[in-house]
């Protein structure tokens, strides 16, 4: 999307032409998208698309589209994109922005639409919480990209088109050159081409620093705000009108301006705390001890007398982990259960600010309720409480086995 927003605000047309220009542009543009949908779809439901081979017929095009469009953006200088009379010169960068832009929305697109396949794992429903939340990021920052690229089509055009070109071939090049990078190291592995340690340390540096180039690219967008803002000429207003369109300028980019920062701040915070939190993987509480002792196994009530969430295991005949928790309600019951459901199965429960959470779904317990069935609450199994110890049945635990199988 970023490449589109750079490809679409130094495209030229003349103001006759613009409605046209336009029309073909969404067509380019949606014809790059739905082929790289397609591809996903083939490559994700089909045997027919290799990525490695699906790379080396997209990468070269789009890695050459993209550098003759730079070439053009730098020859054409300072001439007017938008005069009435096109040249050859004119129709040249837009005919290079409409081809980089078909390569360029197949290429980059291929990730996006093989990506959605992580929203739904193998084994889950849409409607899980997982899901719904993995879908819910992927459309919220689908939306984010979208406004930022809009915001910086509309910035770009009004500073000097040295810092468009300068911007074009910073974000493009850093988009462009890894894949290109990593394209060459494959043929390397596969011995079409010499082997390089420059590349394969460059390929390591790039995918152990993504975050941060994204960041850079996020801050970059943002220089053309900036300079629209800090350096508009406007004209002298001759009449009240003309004013008025001065300072409605004068507001349009301040607010661009704020777009692009909102958007900077909004993309950092993604990568940084969006990403932690997106790959927490809460971690199971370790076992505590207990004893077998004839036919019942005993917990002491040492253990389990703070309030808090605790873990023990039996091990059944056949060799399977019984898994059970025990959390103490108020001064004279504790809730018992397995450390499985009938809903999610023995995927866990943890422990999170006094609350106890279901591992698969994130559903919060009700402390109250825990040794009850239902829902998605522990499944229950007898316990007596004695002063010492709570007993629990070795033959129920026996049973139970076949829960964890």
């Amino acid at each position: 999307m970023l490449t589109a927003a750079i490809l679409l605000s130094s495209r030229g047309f003349a103001p006759r032409s613009r409605k046209m220009v336009t029309r073909v542009t969404i067509l380019v543009f949606s014809g790059g998208l739905l082929a790289a949908a397609v591809l996903a779809w083939l490559r994700l439901n089909t045997q027919l698309i290799d990525i490695p081979t699906l790379n080396a017929w997209l990468g070269p095009p789009t890695f050459l589209l993209v550098t003759l469009f730079l070439v053009a953006i730098w020859t054409l200088g300072g001439r007017n994109l938008h005069d009435v009379n096109q040249t050859w010169r004119h129709r040249f960068v837009t005919v290079t922005a409409w081809a980089a832009l078909l390569s360029s929305s197949a290429f980059f697109g291929f990730p996006y639409f093989f990506g959605t396949d992580g929203i739904v794992l193998k084994g889950s429903s849409f409607f899980e919480t997982e899901s719904l939340q993995r879908f819910a990021g992927f459309i919220l920052g689908s939306a984010l990209v979208v406004v930022a690229c809009w915001g910086y089509v509309v910035s770009a055009k009004r500073v000097p088109w040295q810092l468009r070109a300068l911007v074009a071939t910073g974000v493009l090049g850093a988009l462009v050159v890894p894949r290109m990078l990593l394209f060459y190291q494959q043929l390397a592995t596969r011995r079409f081409v010499p082997q390089s340690s420059a590349v394969f340390q460059s390929v390591l540096w790039v995918q152990n620093n993504q975050a941060i180039m994204y960041l850079a690219l996020g801050v970059v967008i943002c220089i053309p705000a900036l300079v629209a803002v800090l350096s508009g000429n406007y004209p002298i207003a001759k009449n009240p009108a003309e004013v008025r369109i001065n300072r409605a300028e004068r507001t349009s980019r301040r607010q661009f301006l704020a777009l692009a920062a909102s958007s900077s701040v909004a993309f950092a915070l993604a990568l940084t705390v969006g990403k932690a939190r997106a790959e927490y993987v809460p971690e199971l509480s370790a076992i505590e001890p207990s004893e077998v002792v004839g036919p019942e196994l005993l917990v002491a009530r040492e253990l389990v007398d703070d309030g808090h969430l605790h873990r023990f295991a039996y091990q059944a005949s056949d060799g399977v982990e019984v898994r059970f928790i025990v959390i103490k309600k108020n001064d004279v019951a504790f809730g018992c259960g397995l450390d499985a459901c009938e809903i999610c199965g023995p995927s866990g429960y943890y422990e999170d600010k006094g609350r106890v959470i279901c591992k698969r779904c994130d559903v919060m317990m009700n402390i109250q309720t825990i040794g009850f069935p239902g829902g998605c609450n522990p499944i229950p199994i007898t316990h007596e409480v004695r002063e010492k110890h709570l007993a629990f049945q070795v033959a129920e635990l026996e049973e139970m086995a076949k829960v964890f199988r």
